[in-house]
Formats: structure tokens, C-alpha cells, sequence
């Protein structure tokens, strides 16, 4: 089976994009009406990434494609180490 057929992962990430209508690495409005391949439309990213010791079907938070394709394997923010808080200053 593959990574992203995995019965929990498929709960979590339906989960997480239904919950969130916001990006939370750039804080952007996610169309739900855009669809891959298409940058901008939403994606499920791993908080703690499965190449550093993250679950699969751990913490999912909704993204936009291009933010988490260019967040890549990092803890947090492109350009740094930190742990992702929130992607917006309330």
C-alpha cells in the first residue's frame, strides 16, 4: 500500500482541508475549487515531516501545493528551522 493510501492518512488529510480554508506556511486564502496540479490549490502538509520522524497519519495542516512543495523536509518555515506556530500575525 502506498504512503498516501493509508486509510488514516486519507481521514487526517480530508480532515484538515475541510477544517481550514488558510494556508498555514504563508497564511493565504486556499481556493477549494482549484485542483492539482494547479500551485495554488490545497494540500495536506506533515507538521513534523515523515523524513524527520513524523507519522503518516500524524498532524496534518492545509497548504497550499507551491508552500509545501517548497517547505520541503523542514521543520518550519522555508529559510528556517523553527517550528511552524501558525502561518498568520493575529
Amino acid at each position: 500500500m502506498s504512503r498516501t493510501g493509508h486509510r488514516g492518512y486519507r481521514r487526517n488529510r480530508a480532515r484538515a482541508l475541510r477544517n481550514s480554508d488558510v494556508c498555514h506556511l504563508c497564511g493565504g486564502w486556499i481556493d477549494p475549487d482549484l485542483k492539482y496540479p494547479d500551485p495554488m490549490s490545497a494540500s495536506a502538509d506533515h507538521v513534523q515531516p515523515v523524513s524527520r520522524g513524523g507519522s503518516n497519519t500524524g498532524e496534518l495542516r492545509a497548504a497550499h501545493l507551491r508552500c509545501n512543495i517548497r517547505r520541503g523536509n523542514r521543520n518550519g518555515l522555508p529559510g528556517s528551522e523553527t517550528p511552524v506556530r501558525h502561518g498568520r500575525a493575529w
